[in-house]
C-alpha cells in the first residue's frame, strides 16, 4: 500500500482545525443563548428576547479569521445595518407596496454587501434576515424602537464576545494562516507520490485542484495579514515578521513542488521507471513527511514535533543522495541525463527551502515569553489605525466595487426578494417571509452553485423538520428546550462551516425549538414553513436562469486573456531577472503569484461550467485543455525561475532577450484571436523561434540545455493553444 503522508497529519490537523472550529461555535452559543437565559431572569421572558438573541447570533456567525480590530469594525457596522433593516421592515409591514419597494432596496444593498470578501455573505444575509423578520412583525415606530434596541442589545454582546476573545489567541490567526499553505503543499506531494511513484492512477484534475488550493491559501494568508510598510517602526513585531518570512519559505518550497511534477511528467524513459517503485517513491515519501512534520510544527510549535521535523528533514537529504546515486547507474541518454539533473537539483532546492523553514521556526522559538506581547501592541496599534478616516474610506470603496457581473447579481436578487415580498403579503401566507430569506441565502453568482445551494437548502430544511416537529411533540420543561437549543446551536456552527446541507438541517431544528420557546410552535406553522421553503428554493433557481446569468463560456475567454497576459509577464519578469535587466531587489514570486492567480480564475470557471445545464456547455473538454495549458506554461516558467537563484548564470542574454520578443507576438496573438468567431489571419511564425533554440550558447552547459528544454516546453504549449485556435476548435 502507498504511503500517504497526509494520512499521517488527519489526526493532529483534524483536532486543530477541530478546536478551531469548536471555539468559534462555542462563542456562536454563548452569543445565541445567554440573552435567552439571562434576560429572562431580568425582565422575564417576551418575545422581543428573541430578537436580541438573533441579533448577537447573525453577529457571531461572520466566520472572519484576520486580525481582530477588522472584525470588531465588521460587526460594529453589521450592527447598525441589522437595527436599521428591522425598524425598515417593522413600518412598511402594513402596506404591500412599500414592502416590495423596500425589500427590492435592500436587497440590492445586501447583495452588493457580498463584495465585501467571505464574510459578505454573512452581512448581506443577516440584513435581510431582519428586513423579513420586521415584515412578519408590523407594529408603531415607537414599538419597532423598543425591538430594536434588543437588537442593539444582542450586537453589543456578541461584539463584547469577540473583545474578550482577542487576549487568548493574538498570534494564532497569522500561524494558522501560514500552517494551511504547509497542509496544502503536503496535499500536493500526497497526490504527485500517489501519480508518479506507485501504481495509483490519479486524475490531472486532481492535481491541477490540489495546485489551486496551494494558491488560493497563500492568497488568503496575503490577504489576512500583510507584511508591514517599515520594520523601523516602534513595535518592532519580531513574531509577526517571522511569520512573514515562514509563509515566503513555504511559498517557495511550493514553486519547487510543482517544478518537480513538471518534470516527473516528461522523465518516462523506461530505465527511470524501474526506480519509480523503489528509490523514486522512497524520496518523494521523504520529501512528503518531512512537509507534513513541518505542517504539524506550523500548528503546534512543540519543540518535540520540532525535533522530529529535523529527523524527517535529515531522512529527505539521505534519500535524495540515494537516488542520485541510483540514476548514476542508469544508462540514460544525454538529454534524459540533464533532465534527471535537474530534478534532482529541484529535490535539493526543495529540501533547502524546508532547512530555511526549520531554521525559522528556531529562531521564533529562541524569543522569550514576553515578546509575544508584541503581537497584542500590534494588534492594538492596527485597531487604532483601523479607525483612522482613511482607513474607513477603504473599507467603504471595497464595499461598494461595484462593477457589471456584481449589479447585475445584485438586480437579479432584489427582484427576486421583491417577487417572494409580494407573494408573501398578497397572498397573506402564514409566516412567507420564508420565500424570501430561502431565496437570500441560496442565489449565488452562478446558476451552478444556486441549484446545488437550492437543492442542498430543500434536503435539509425538510430533514430538519421532520425531526424537529418530533422533537416539539415531546412533553419536556421549558428549561429541557432552552438545553436543547444551546446543544443544537453549537452543531449549527459548526456544520455550517464544514457541511451546508447538515448546517441547515440543525438550522432547522434550532428554528423549531425556538418556536417552542416562544410558544409559537403548531403543525400548521411548520407545514408553511416547508413551503414557503421549497417556493423559494425553487423561484431562486428559476431567477438564476432567467435574469442575466452568468455562464461560463462567457466568461471563459475574458479570463483566458487575462491569464495569457500574466503567463507573459511572469516569464518576461524571470528572463530580466536572468539576464540582470530587472530592477534591483525586484522578486520573481510576485509575478508568479499573480499569473497563477489567473490561471486558478480559468480552471474555476471550466469547473463551473461542468454544473451547467448541458444546452449551455460550449466545448467544456476544450476548455479544461486550454486552461490546463496556461497552468502548464506557469509551471515551466517557475523551474526557470528557479534557475535564477542560482548563483552562476550562464551568458546567454542575447538569445534570451530575443526569445522573450518572439514568444511575446505569439501570447499577444493568442490573447487578440481568443474571442474572435473566425480567424482570418495566419498563424505567427514558429519556425523562426524554433530555430533560435537551436543556437550554440544553449548547448554550453547543463544549465543553458536545461533552460532550452524548457524554453521548448513552453513553446510547444502555445502552438498548442493557437492551434486549438486557429482550427476552430474552441469558439464562444
Amino acid at each position: 500500500m502507498p504511503f500517504k503522508p497526509i494520512q499521517q497529519l488527519n489526526t493532529v490537523l483534524k483536532q486543530e482545525y477541530f478546536e478551531s472550529t469548536i471555539s468559534w461555535a462555542l462563542r456562536v452559543v454563548l452569543a445565541l443563548n445567554v440573552p435567552l437565559i439571562v434576560i429572562p431572569f431580568w425582565k422575564g421572558f417576551s418575545y422581543e428576547v428573541i430578537w436580541a438573541a438573533f441579533g448577537a447570533y447573525m453577529l457571531a456567525l461572520i466566520d472572519y479569521r484576520g486580525p481582530h480590530y477588522k472584525k470588531i469594525m465588521i460587526q460594529s457596522i453589521e450592527g447598525g445595518l441589522i437595527f436599521m433593516s428591522a425598524i425598515v421592515g417593522m413600518n412598511v409591514a402594513n402596506s404591500v407596496t412599500a414592502s416590495v419597494i423596500a425589500m427590492f432596496v435592500i436587497g440590492m444593498f445586501a447583495a452588493l454587501i457580498r463584495n465585501w470578501s467571505s464574510y459578505g455573505a454573512s452581512v448581506g444575509v443577516a440584513v435581510g434576515f431582519f428586513f423579513l423578520f420586521g415584515l412578519s412583525n408590523p407594529v408603531s415606530f415607537n414599538e419597532s424602537l423598543q425591538y430594536g434596541y434588543y437588537v442593539l442589545a444582542g450586537a453589543i454582546w456578541a461584539i463584547l464576545i469577540t473583545i474578550i476573545s482577542f487576549p487568548f489567541s493574538p498570534s494564532n490567526p497569522v500561524r494558522r494562516s501560514v500552517a494551511k499553505i504547509w497542509k496544502a503543499n503536503t496535499d500536493f506531494l500526497d497526490v504527485l507520490i500517489q501519480k508518479h511513484a506507485s501504481s495509483e492512477n490519479t486524475d490531472s484534475v486532481v492535481i491541477i485542484e490540489k495546485e489551486v488550493a496551494i494558491r488560493e491559501s497563500i492568497d488568503q494568508s496575503i490577504k489576512l495579514f500583510a507584511r508591514r510598510e517599515s520594520k523601523k517602526t516602534r513595535l518592532k513585531a519580531q513574531h509577526y515578521d517571522m511569520m512573514m518570512e515562514l509563509r515566503r519559505t513555504s511559498s517557495l518550497f511550493g514553486a519547487t513542488l510543482n517544478t518537480i511534477h513538471e518534470e516527473l511528467e516528461t522523465l518516462t524513459n523506461p530505465e527511470f521507471q524501474k526506480i519509480r517503485d523503489s528509490v523514486l517513491y522512497k524520496t518523494l515519501s521523504a520529501l512528503g513527511q518531512a512537509s507534513a512534520r513541518l505542517s504539524i510544527v506550523m500548528f503546534t510549535f512543540r519543540a518535540e514535533d520540532l525535533t522530529l521535523a529535523k529527523i524527517r528533514t535529515k531522512r529527505c537529504e539521505i534519500a535524495i543522495r540515494l537516488l542520485k546515486e541510483a540514476c548514476d547507474d542508469l544508462r540514460l541518454s544525454d538529454t534524459e541525463k540533464i533532465a534527471v539533473g535537474h530534478f534532482i537539483g529541484t529535490l535539493h532546492k526543495s529540501h533547502q527551502y524546508l532547512e530555511l523553514a526549520i531554521t525559522q521556526i528556531e529562531e521564533k522559538l529562541k524569543l522569550t515569553k514576553s515578546d509575544y506581547l508584541e503581537n497584542y501592541k500590534l494588534s492594538f496599534n492596527n485597531f487604532l489605525i483601523g479607525m483612522k478616516p482613511r482607513a474607513l474610506m477603504e473599507l467603504i470603496r471595497e464595499a461598494f466595487n461595484i462593477n457589471s457581473q456584481h449589479f447585475t447579481y445584485a438586480l437579479r436578487v432584489a427582484i427576486g426578494l421583491s417577487f417572494g415580498v409580494f407573494v408573501y403579503k398578497f397572498f397573506k401566507i402564514d409566516h412567507g417571509h420564508w420565500i424570501s430569506l430561502t431565496m437570500m441565502i441560496v442565489i449565488q453568482p452562478y446558476f451552478g452553485a444556486t441549484r446545488k445551494k437550492g437543492m442542498e437548502r430543500i434536503v435539509g430544511t425538510v430533514a430538519g423538520i421532520v425531526l424537529g416537529g418530533a422533537i416539539m411533540l415531546l412533553p419536556l420543561p421549558h428549561e429541557a428546550f432552552v438545553g436543547l437549543l444551546v446543544v443544537v446551536s453549537f452543531f449549527v456552527a459548526y456544520f455550517l462551516r464544514n457541511n451546508y446541507k447538515v448546517g441547515v438541517f440543525f438550522v432547522t431544528i434550532m428554528m423549531v425549538v425556538l418556536m417552542q420557546i416562544s410558544q409559537q410552535h403548531s403543525w400548521e406553522l411548520i407545514g408553511w414553513r416547508v413551503l414557503s421553503t421549497l417556493i423559494g428554493a425553487f423561484l431562486a433557481i428559476i431567477l438564476s436562469y432567467v435574469f442575466w446569468p452568468v455562464w461560463e463560456n462567457k466568461r471563459f475567454p475574458l479570463l483566458m486573456e487575462n491569464a495569457l497576459l500574466q503567463n507573459k509577464n511572469y516569464l518576461a519578469q524571470i528572463i530580466k531577472l536572468y539576464t540582470g535587466e530587472a530592477p534591483v531587489g525586484e522578486s520573481w514570486n510576485k509575478f508568479r503569484r499573480v499569473a497563477e492567480a489567473a490561471n486558478n480564475d480559468v480552471f474555476a470557471s471550466a469547473q463551473r461550467m461542468v454544473e451547467e445545464p448541458e444546452h449551455i456547455q460550449n466545448q467544456m473538454d476544450l476548455c479544461f485543455a486550454m486552461a490546463g495549458i496556461t497552468i502548464r506554461v506557469a509551471r515551466e516558467i517557475t523551474s526557470l525561475a528557479l534557475v535564477t537563484t542560482e548563483k552562476e548564470k550562464a551568458n546567454v542574454a542575447t538569445e534570451l532577450s530575443q526569445f522573450l520578443i518572439q514568444i511575446s507576438i505569439i501570447f499577444d496573438w493568442a490573447s487578440s484571436h481568443i474571442q474572435k468567431p473566425a480567424i482570418p489571419s495566419k498563424m505567427p511564425d514558429f519556425s523562426a523561434i524554433k530555430e533560435s533554440l537551436n543556437a550554440a550558447s544553449f548547448s554550453a552547459s547543463g544549465q543553458t540545455r536545461f533552460i532550452r528544454v524548457e524554453l521548448e516546453k513552453i513553446l510547444f504549449e502555445m502552438e498548442t493553444l493557437c492551434l486549438l485556435i486557429k482550427e476552430k476548435k474552441y469558439s464562444r
